[in-house]
């Protein structure tokens, strides 16, 4: 065990006091060995060693306390008055002179704050910046023993760089994540599914580029019918094939599925050796999932992939799981505006029906009294209207009141028998788990002359369509819901455009609600239109029209 009589480096060496304070210091480190007396007894003028005088017994415990600041891995520096380190372990004594005088500034600043007692806390921080490094100055006030004023400071020196820039970037996700919040309700209400879905993605992805790096991602919400996970957003990433699903499982539904049912984050270093990782981006060697929580319920995951291994870290894990609030919360607020308009829509129409169901019964009953006594044949026609009319507004507020449900105007449309030759012999899919809508739209469609194929679910419609396919006769077109409780809209989009890429494609959903995202991402793939019901039988035969028509000239 080293002893003061060993060998040993000087720890001070004085410098010519008359230097300015330039960034010269009055003692320079030179080693970490134990202290000599004389050493010791330059420290022990200052309390805060609790160093004993030279010669005493517990000489090595304060050399043992010397080398513990050595150890720290941080600059330790004692600075008096005037400017003086008059003592520093090996982290400060590496730094660069500008480092080491604005540490030093720093200590002036605070003791000369504490003697003329403007800073009564014992223990103050401050921090300062060298080009791009910043650092941490934590300083507590020191006297010489025996004495009350205050001389100096004793102060730890951090690099904080690295804390500084976790910062910067969780205070630039917190900044984007807020933009994604700031949602004009008046305009949201007014928008469709698809114009609202892409208005988010566009900030979405904008803000998971900008402010986490990344590349290649998806994002997806869980079904809380089905526990599906529903692919929204996808930036890079291969998406899964027409009938491979993830659900928030642990088991057998790679890393999503386990993050989704835990809500623990998971950085994956080595997807080669992650026996649960499932394939997204080609030659993906690294992976980072994270859970979106809305308050303290996991609603989906983010996914991000890289070809590099050990690509992600804790910092990107972090600012990840922040963003993943954000978009939670963004897509909630979404959602509770489409529920109340809605509902809004709903109530609206319910009151109307109930106020004008008197009105129509009034006017009904007056064009029958009317008929009754006979008359001329111009009146008699004129009644005859009157109740056509009324018992046609009658109709119309019930199917609207009952909910998105309805296909306007069919009685009168059926009625009137017109057709349309665009439609003969046409060859039609429709799919919807509604008997009402998917009977309805046949019965429109074979009344135009289109040979219907009916689907109560996507898994059936999927394997018509390709069977269809695989004989060289595609369908003409495909009319499909968007929310089944099997294969979505999306899926069955998929699969039509994957087995005949000129075979249009017309979505259906419930109010502007689109539960699975379906229609953005079929948009951008090539959908034709999608509908909002209720709708009008008009607004059917219209889109269909101009679909066939686009189809032919395609091919």
């Amino acid at each position: 065990m080293p002893t003061d009589d060993a060998p040993h480096e000087e720890v001070g060496k004085p410098t010519d006091p008359s230097l300015p304070h330039d960034g010269s210091f009055r003692f320079e480190l030179r080693g970490s060995a134990p202290l000599s007396a004389s050493e010791r007894a330059a420290l022990a003028r200052f309390s805060i060693t609790d160093l004993p005088p030279p010669g005493a017994a517990d000489a090595q415990r304060a050399d043992r306390a010397a080398r513990a600041l050595e150890l720290l891995g941080q600059g330790v520096g004692i600075v008096e008055l005037g400017g003086e380190i008059v003592w520093m372990n090996q982290g400060l004594a590496a730094q660069s002179p500008e480092v080491m005088r604005r540490f030093a500034d720093c200590c002036v600043d605070a003791a000369g704050s504490w003697r003329r007692g403007r800073l009564l806390a014992a223990t103050i921080r401050s921090t300062f910046r060298v080009g791009a490094s910043w650092y941490d100055v934590v300083m507590t006030p020191f006297r010489r023993t025996g004495e009350t004023e205050i001389v100096g400071a004793v102060a730890l020196l951090v690099d904080a760089t690295a804390i500084r820039r976790i910062q910067d970037r969780l205070d630039a996700v917190d900044q984007a994540g807020t933009g994604l919040l700031q949602f004009d309700s008046d305009a949201v209400r007014a928008m469709n599914a698809a114009e609202r879905l892409r208005a988010l993605e566009g900030r979405v992805i904008a803000a998971t580029r900008s402010v986490l790096g990344l590349d290649h991602f998806e994002y997806r919400l869980t079904d809380r019918r089905t526990g599906q996970l529903e692919l929204v957003f996808c930036s890079g990433l291969v998406p899964l094939g027409i009938g491979e699903r993830i659900f928030a499982r642990a088991e057998g539904n790679g890393l999503s599925g386990v993050v989704a049912t835990t809500g623990e984050s998971i950085v994956c270093g080595d997807t080669a050796q992650e026996p649960r990782y499932i394939h997204g981006l080609p030659g993906a060697r690294s992976s980072l999932t994270v859970p979106l929580r809305l308050h303290d319920r996991v609603v989906g995951v983010l996914n991000a992939e890289s070809a590099e291994p050990r690509h992600f870290d804790d910092e990107d894990r972090v600012g990840a799981e922040l963003l993943g609030r954000y978009v939670a919360l963004a897509l909630h607020i979404l959602d509770m505006l489409v529920a109340e308009r809605c509902d809004t829509t709903r109530a609206l129409v319910g009151n109307l029906a109930r106020e004008a169901a008197l009105p129509l019964e009034a006017i009904t009953n007056d064009a029958r009294a009317l008929l009754g006594h006979g008359g001329d044949a111009t009146v008699r026609e004129a009644a005859t209207r009157l109740i056509d009319h009324a018992t046609r507004v009658d109709e119309l507020l019930r199917n609207v009141s009952a909910g998105p449900r309805g296909v306007l105007g069919v009685e009168e449309f059926m009625r009137e028998g017109v057709r349309d030759p665009m439609f003969a012999g046409r060859e039609v899919l429709v799919a919807d788990d509604e008997l009402s809508i998917r009977s309805t739209v046949r019965a429109v469609l074979e009344q135009q002359g289109c040979r219907v194929s009916e689907f109560a679910d996507g898994t059936s419609a999927i394997k018509a369509i390709r069977a269809r396919a695989a004989e060289g006769r595609p369908f003409d077109l495909v009319v499909s819901d968007v929310r089944m409780p099997d294969a979505n809209g999306y899926e069955v989009f998929r699969a039509a455009k994957d087995a005949c890429t000129s075979t249009p494609v017309m979505l259906m959903t419930a109010f502007g609600y689109d539960p699975n995202h379906s229609i953005v991402r079929s948009s951008q793939e090539g959908l034709h239109c999608f509908l909002f019901k209720p709708f009008q039988v008009s607004q059917l035969l219209e889109e269909a029209r101009k679909a066939l028509a686009e189809s032919s000239r395609a091919s």
